[in-house]
């Protein structure tokens, strides 16, 4: 009697117990990695060898002087990157849902149609757009040519550098709006007819079952999912590196295009180390701005 005393008013700490195995290993396979890149940074080493100079808060120095126009180039992009995938993916995936809703033949296909892409790899993407976005043999410039439109063929896609990083932004967006798309489906499933039922009685046209009905109901999903991609779009870096910079420094590079380039170009670890920890940064203030504004917005929708 005892014993089923004792469990019942510690049942939280045997839920407790049982998921620790996990996260020991989650936290020495996952965290403590990422962790361990923080004292690295204060290093000058290479993983070709084993000394190691201590340095200090030097590379950091060096990203905010004489760095800070490559620095700063990176964070624009970065948060040029990051704007654009989310305007553009949320809104695209969410008309997209309201229309494939129902679970409809047609419809069923076409959400998997929007779907299929997310089988295919980031390299075989990139490298298909790559060609469709060639000035002189891509099939965009020749449509355009074909149409009458002055200039094309033979215009770059990828110039100035903020056209550049949206046409990148595009092919990510093509690649893997299957996912969201997918996940407003779901959540546009579970509202009950019956609200729409009772706001078409009142009179309310479809704008106004939208921000009364939809929106509101959806805003929990609608706003999680937003924070996976803003934080997709501040680590993205493979569509970046095979569509347009290769293993050159181009201008439009983002911030963690950079961080690979230093990778595989560069010996001196401890610079990438403190390049790394300044991008965890960057995604925790865009973390912590989505989370503000969504309880923010949640606050005043749902009350």
């Amino acid at each position: 009697m005892r014993l089923g005393t004792w469990c019942r008013k510690h049942r939280y700490l045997r839920f407790a117990l049982y998921t620790l195995p996990i996260l020991i290993v989650w936290f020495v396979l996952s965290i403590y990695p990422h962790l361990e890149v923080i004292p690295l940074s204060l290093y000058k080493w290479s993983p070709m060898s084993k000394n190691k100079e201590f340095v200090g808060l030097f590379y950091y120095k060096m990203l905010f002087t004489h760095q800070w126009t490559e620095t700063k180039r990176y964070i624009v992009n970065t948060l040029l990157y990051v704007l654009y995938l989310f305007v553009i993916q949320t809104v695209l995936a969410l008309l997209l849902a309201l229309i494939l809703q129902k679970n409809t033949r047609p419809n069923k296909f076409f959400r998997a149609l929007f779907f299929l892409p997310m089988v295919f790899s980031s390299v075989m993407v990139s490298l298909t757009w790559s060609y469709m976005y060639d000035p002189n043999l891509g099939i965009i410039n020749n449509i355009l040519g074909s149409l009458g439109v002055d200039g094309y063929p033979g215009h770059s896609f990828f110039k100035p550098d903020t056209m550049a990083i949206l046409c990148i932004v595009i092919v990510h967006i093509w690649a893997n709006i299957g996912y969201p798309i997918t996940i407003y489906t779901s959540g546009l499933q579970t509202i009950s007819n019956d609200l729409y039922e009772a706001a078409k009685i009142d009179g309310c046209n479809i704008w106004q079952n939208f921000w009364r009905i939809t929106f509101p109901l959806l805003l929990p999903t609608l706003l999680r999912t937003t924070m996976l991609t803003l934080t997709t779009g501040a680590m993205a870096y493979d569509y970046v590196l095979m569509m347009g910079s290769r293993m050159t420094m181009v201008s439009f590079d983002t911030w963690a295009s950079a961080i690979y380039k230093g990778i595989t170009l560069d010996t001196n670890y401890g610079m990438v180390s403190a390049k790394s920890v300044l991008l965890f940064i960057l995604m925790v203030a865009i973390c912590v701005a989505q989370y503000l504004a969504t309880k923010k917005a949640e606050d005043a929708y749902l009350g």
